[in-house]
């Protein structure tokens, strides 16, 4: 069992060893200094010192979940974010999330085909595979296939279920390169107004969303109750996504057909953070909804508790564009 540090000095304290004998330690010491001049003979304060430090060691370190409550902390002006070098790169981060399938995952040693024996590995596995499952289909499945050499979106879609946008919220960025490729509207909408970029945000697949703007993706779209990309990112809290958008040039105070802009929905999740980053990039905390709350008004009906009065102090003292 191990001993708490409060019980080391116990078993570690000099006075419990037994006493040194003196021309023992004069001799040793002697031969010691001979071949190194920073070495001296132990003394008892040395020694306390030595178990003090030892002691010190085994000293908890403050826990890293110990918060300072009522703190106030200067905004945030929406810099630093993952985001910033997206549109200067060349795309990889998506590319490093292309599909893997499962046969190029399943260890057999099958898939060192698709990697550690090279391209023609592979390819004599793919044959293989055509082989195999076109012995295995029934005439009908055989006439499917054979009816359908691309994708057939008319086929595989519903008002619902979108393959694009299923993908989108899968993180399946290879298939949905392909979809495109074949001529899929990247902007397509589900019945209810909701895009692939929008499904991405709700599932906060940040290499998605980034990778469907470089794309084209339309970042202003809206679903048919009026709420835009920016309403969605605040609501799940995804910060990086905020700036993101920011950064292509969405409106901060753009209000649904509710009149709820980005901000109420940051006061109503009581999210300060993502509050600092659109008030400094020109929310507008004056604007009302249409049964005139202001963004203060909504975060005050939460009651009298720590973070009503912080995220009160945050509209109250904060500037647009203020410069920090």
């Amino acid at each position: 069992m191990a001993a708490s540090w409060l019980s080391i000095p116990s078993f570690l304290d000099y006075r419990h060893l037994p006493p040194p004998c003196a021309p023992t330690l004069r001799s040793k010491f002697t031969s010691a200094t001979s071949k190194t001049s920073s070495f001296a003979a132990p003394t008892t304060r040395g020694r306390s010192h030595s178990i003090a430090s030892i002691t010190h060691a085994f000293k908890r370190a403050p826990s890293s979940k110990t918060r300072q409550r009522g703190v106030w902390e200067d905004p945030d002006d929406g810099s630093g974010s993952d985001y910033d070098d997206e549109e200067e790169g060349d795309g990889s981060e998506g590319d490093d999330l292309d599909f893997e399938s499962d046969w190029e995952q399943d260890g057999d040693g099958v898939v060192g085909r698709a990697s550690g024996d090279g391209v023609s590995s592979a390819d004599n596995y793919e044959e293989e595979l055509v082989k195999e499952v076109e012995q295995l289909l029934g005439p009908e499945e055989t006439a499917v296939l054979r009816d359908n050499s691309t994708p057939n979106l008319a086929k595989i879609s519903t008002s619902k279920w979108n393959p694009l946008h299923t993908f989108a919220l899968a993180g399946q960025i290879h298939f949905m390169d392909k979809l495109l490729e074949n001529g899929l509207d990247i902007d397509t909408v589900d019945e209810y107004g909701l895009t692939a970029l929008h499904k991405a945000i709700i599932g906060k697949k940040e290499a998605v969303i980034s990778h469907l703007l470089r794309k084209g993706a339309d970042p202003h779209v809206r679903d048919r109750d009026g709420a835009t990309l920016l309403h969605y990112a605040v609501q799940v809290s995804a910060k990086q996504t905020v700036k993101l958008l920011i950064k292509y040039k969405v409106d901060v105070n753009v209000a649904d057909n509710e009149g709820w802009t980005p901000l109420h929905i940051s006061m109503q999740s009581r999210n300060r953070d993502i509050a600092k980053i659109l008030l400094v990039n020109g929310a507008d905390k004056t604007r009302r909804t249409k049964d005139g709350k202001t963004p203060l008004d909504l975060s005050l009906c939460y009651g009298k508790d720590f973070k009503s009065y912080d995220l009160a102090k945050l509209l109250k003292l904060v500037l647009a564009n203020q410069d920090f």
